[in-house]
């Protein structure tokens, strides 16, 4: 799906640049080295024709919507911060996406008092085609803009889009982040659209690896609580019941189904599930993507994670990337390692590439 991708100023990432993306890409590294930062970055590139992800990505990091948290985001009055290239696996066509930003003084004069307010505009710029260079952003046009318009009582988020400029591609995306949104509102959301594609009997069997004998679950009464039926008990348990393994698993498999065709993110994929499920786990999810043709992008600290990864994929390595990251206090490296090779330098000596 995604070919490459330059983060030109983002949070505390420069210039960086990931080539040769494969269908599965672990970013690993020491906090604070960029991970999170490089899978919000792919959100905000303008590539996903969903507004709502991108305004949660962009408020997810803190409680509260400020000017001064806004600007630890994106330095402004720099240039455009994220680009990238992509060649659609549909119609073989390459999409170049391009993200601006701009902040301006708002005067508003009341009968007492005059207050200036601060705006805020993300634009985002694109351009699909088979085989033209793009050279600069005057090769792109605008597909639509957000803009964060400040007030009295907070901000107001406005959505716009050029009439005459359209986007022509749908691709899905999904980022499971534990640490950044509202779980339970998010969680029935995406639960919802699994059953309306009728895919209950495919996320049953991710569950069933956390409990076997998993038999149905529903969404019911008027709170919404997912309660989980089993073989043998007359009563179903409550999805908290379980704890926050079995929450996350129904999580990431509910997400990763909505993945279609698409792409799929995931924080810390290890957090919060038991290392003997951890394993079996990250295989069915693997194969869930598979059989989705679903581009995986994940961060992980788990050395288990990342073998499991790689001997999941021995016959497909040239399918999987791993890039660490670096961050001093100047600038961030990153060091990009095939499946092929990572592999090799875990079995000769033991390599830890976190």
């Amino acid at each position: 799906m995604l070919e490459s991708f330059h983060i030109g100023l983002y949070r505390g990432l420069q210039d960086i640049n990931f080539n040769d993306l494969k269908d599965i890409n672990v970013f690993v590294g020491q906090n604070n080295s960029g991970k999170t930062s490089v899978l919000e970055a792919i959100i905000l590139s303008g590539l996903f024709d969903d507004v709502d992800l991108l305004v949660d990505t962009l408020v997810s990091r803190y409680q509260i919507f400020s000017v001064d948290l806004f600007k630890r985001m994106f330095t402004l009055g720099k240039e455009a911060i994220i680009c990238l290239e992509s060649k659609l696996r549909n119609n073989g066509n390459k999409i170049h996406t391009h993200v601006q930003y701009e902040s301006a003084k708002r005067i508003k004069n009341y009968k007492d008092s005059t207050q200036v307010f601060e705006d805020f505009t993300l634009k985002f710029l694109y351009n699909a085609c088979n085989d033209k260079e793009i050279k600069d952003k005057d090769d792109l046009n605008e597909s639509f803009f957000i803009r964060f318009e400040e007030g009295e009582d907070g901000y107001q988020v406005i959505l716009g889009s050029p009439k005459e400029c359209k986007l022509d591609y749908k691709i899905p995306c999904q980022f499971v982040s534990f640490s950044r949104f509202d779980r339970s509102k998010r969680l029935l959301q995406t639960v919802d659209e699994v059953l309306d594609s009728n895919r209950r009997a495919e996320l049953i069997d991710v569950l069933r690896i956390f409990d076997r004998d998993v038999d149905n679950f529903e969404v019911i009464s008027k709170n919404r609580v997912i309660k989980i039926f089993k073989k043998g008990y007359n009563e179903p348990l409550s999805l908290n019941d379980y704890g926050n393994g079995m929450y996350k698993a129904f999580f990431i498999a509910t997400s990763a189904l909505l993945c279609k065709n698409g792409i799929f993110l995931i924080d810390e994929i290890e957090a919060g599930i038991h290392s003997e499920a951890l394993s079996q786990f990250i295989t069915r999810l693997l194969q869930v993507c598979k059989n989705n043709n679903v581009q995986l992008f994940l961060t992980t600290h788990s050395l288990e994670a990342i073998d499991v990864i790689l001997n999941n994929c021995q016959d497909s390595l040239n399918d999987t990337a791993f890039y660490h990251l670096m961050s001093n206090k100047k600038d961030t490296k990153l060091k990009r390692y095939s499946g092929e090779k990572l592999i090799q330098l875990r079995n000769e000596i033991g390599f830890d590439v976190r």
